[in-house]
């Protein structure tokens, strides 16, 4: 078996269509997911440039241990088995998020249950959370404001530990491991940049809204879905390479 990387660009899809496809792959996972969250609550609380600067980093550090660890995969197995590998991890996600979309409250708001997660997972460290949260102004005139390095680091921390091993990681690997590399790479690094925007600009727009969670799911597994055969598409276009 001959060892190819995924860098190579041998596989069916152009580069445009890959990177289209990562940007959508790592939009469609990580909106109204915990991370995403963690970055709005952050941004409730203090100034908004440095929350994102803080979260973008973080996850572009994900990005790139992403890519390492699918260009390693990718010297292991040859394009038919990364390919077929993939299109298993999104498979498990559609039936995941299946599986979230018929469980979920038919009143459930995704806004509220996002917001209601991240704050368990988060501490702004001043012991007024549940008022951040709900109050974008509160507290911002006190002396006693962490300064803006302080903010940043709590912010990449936040963000970096939220992320970790949640099921973008593991979509973002299976996807360098069997795509081009630098198209995935950049898809996947725009669709957090506008991510983490999103994020904060979300802050006060959100404030008072509802979006149905059995919906963002039930959308959700569609796209995984679609994903799927996608990479089954592209595994198929690499089965005489065996």
């Amino acid at each position: 078996m001959t060892m190819t990387s995924s860098s190579s660009g041998t596989g069916s899809a152009s580069s445009l269509e890959v990177f289209c496809r990562s940007v959508a792959l790592v939009g469609v996972a990580e909106l109204f997911d915990k991370t995403w969250f963690m970055g709005l609550l952050l941004a409730l609380r203090y100034r908004a440039s440095t929350v994102f600067a803080g979260s973008v980093l973080a996850l572009l550090l994900h990005t790139v241990l992403a890519a390492a660890l699918g260009y390693a995969f990718a010297k292991l197995l040859s394009p038919f088995w990364l390919n077929i590998i993939a299109a298993a991890f999104f498979g498990v996600f559609t039936l995941l998020y299946a599986k979230d979309c018929y469980m979920d409250d038919p009143q459930g708001d995704a806004v509220e249950e996002g917001r209601k997660e991240a704050e368990a997972d988060v501490d702004l460290g001043d012991g007024s959370d549940s008022e951040a949260s709900t109050n974008p102004k509160a507290s911002l005139t006190e002396k006693d404001q962490p300064s803006e390095l302080m903010v940043f680091s709590k912010s990449f921390m936040a963000v970096f530990i939220a992320e970790w091993g949640d099921r973008t990681q593991i979509a973002m690997i299976g996807q360098h491991a069997s795509q081009p590399l630098i198209p995935v790479f950049l898809g996947s690094a725009v669709a957090f940049t506008l991510l983490s925007f999103s994020a904060v600009a979300a802050a006060t727009l959100l404030a008072g809204q509802k979006i149905s969670s059995r919906l963002i799911h039930g959308l959700s597994a569609v796209c995984f879905l679609v994903f799927a055969l996608l990479a089954i598409r592209d595994a198929l276009a690499h089965k005489d390479d065996q």
